[in-house]
């Protein structure tokens, strides 16, 4: 069975423990899950000093120079990601939203189950910026 949030956030706040109902537990997962994926798609690549060697983005800087054909790469590297670092997920899919005339800006919808025993998915949006961070939406 998942806990709903990881092992630090129960450790900084165990009070949030006490109250537990389905509801709250599938709001409060999704917040972590949430969480998480933010700060492991804001680390680039070989900057975690205390995960594996592959954990982290791929230096988008150099993507946008073989722009619009490296979407693509952008996009398995975000699918990718989330399969193998955040296993409260599966069935995950990345589409690309189209931005319009803007190829600095970079724009993904994330659909996945949320692996729990209720059937629950979870859906939100990635904005790609200029600046190369990732902002995520849900």
């Amino acid at each position: 069975m998942y806990k709903a949030r990881t092992l630090l956030e129960r450790l900084d706040n165990p009070q949030l423990d006490r109250y537990r109902d389905s509801v709250q537990n599938l709001e409060a997962l999704a917040e972590s899950v949430l969480n998480h994926l933010k700060k492991m798609l804001n680390t680039r690549l070989g900057n975690s000093l205390t995960q594996p060697h592959d954990y982290g983005m791929i230096d988008l800087n150099e993507i946008r120079t073989n722009m619009p054909d490296s979407i693509i790469d952008v996009q398995n590297a975000i699918k990718n990601m989330i399969e193998k670092y955040e296993p409260r997920l599966k069935n995950v899919k990345v589409e690309h939203i189209n931005s319009g005339n803007d190829l600095m800006i970079l724009k993904f919808r994330v659909i996945a189950d949320i692996a729990s025993e209720k059937r629950a998915s979870i859906a939100f949006e990635t904005v790609v910026e200029p600046s190369g961070q990732i902002q995520l939406s849900g």
